[in-house]
């Protein structure tokens, strides 16, 4: 929790001073009240979150099973690299499901009513979705049998990439091209935040940007710095 708490405070402090000194969108209005709701948002989502899973992992007995893929494997970087590759697809499908399942998006819709994002977007999530989330990847890290210290490498990992991709950080765009290849970068999350519904719905990827080329989520716009980011009553169709 130390590391993890170490690393996030890093991560937005620095992008808090990059994305301020070299921002890619130039907003007109002030977003200081907004980034500390978000961040406050964030605070009592990590609470709840902490709460929740504690609560899970004290009270929940599951039984052992014998058959566990991940806890099968004998060599630690093959199972630390499946582990993450596993979590990540997960996330891939909980959030593209956020975006197809109606009663789903209801809640998962305050993330995308951030009109101007920066780092502080990337914790603007409903209690509800937060706390949804983890029953489901719980389930799947106890059927795989897959080791807290797995769990922690990909939450490092997870931290560090949203933080990037929400953020408002002007990154050349050879670089984040090259970035593209693997993760998912500033401007491809930013297609996800627009406007335009066929773009909101693409994108969907956490760390990884394979999973939509696989699944051909994938949007690669050129002119990003058009885009008209955040929900309006006028969506575009």
């Amino acid at each position: 929790m130390t590391v993890k708490l170490v690393l996030l405070i890093t991560t937005v402090a620095s992008l808090l001073i990059l994305e301020n000194k070299f921002p890619f969108f130039r907003f007109q209005n002030s977003l200081g009240s907004r980034v500390a709701a978000n961040f406050g948002l964030g605070a009592i989502n990590s609470i709840l979150a902490s709460i929740w899973t504690i609560g899970i992992t004290q009270f929940v007995v599951l039984p052992q099973l014998e058959f566990r893929l991940v806890a099968m494997i004998p060599n630690p970087v093959i199972a630390g690299i499946l582990s993450c590759l596993i979590i990540d697809l997960y996330m891939y499908f909980w959030h593209r499901s956020m975006h197809r399942l109606p009663l789903a998006w209801k809640f998962h819709r305050l993330h995308h009513t951030d009109r101007s994002m920066n780092v502080s977007t990337a914790y603007r999530f409903h209690p509800i979705e937060i706390i949804s989330s983890s029953i489901p990847k719980l389930l799947l890290i106890w059927l795989l049998g897959i080791s807290s210290d797995y769990v922690l490498i990909y939450e490092l990992m997870f931290i560090v990439v949203v933080a990037l991709h929400h953020s408002n950080l002007a990154i050349p765009k050879s670089i984040d091209q090259l970035l593209g290849l693997v993760i998912i970068t500033p401007n491809l999350h930013r297609i996800h935040h627009s406007q335009i519904v066929t773009e909101t719905n693409s994108n969907y990827g956490s760390i990884l940007n394979w999973w939509d080329r696989i699944f051909r989520t994938n949007n690669d716009r050129p002119d990003v710095i058009n885009i008209q980011l955040g929900l309006t009553d006028n969506i575009i169709v």
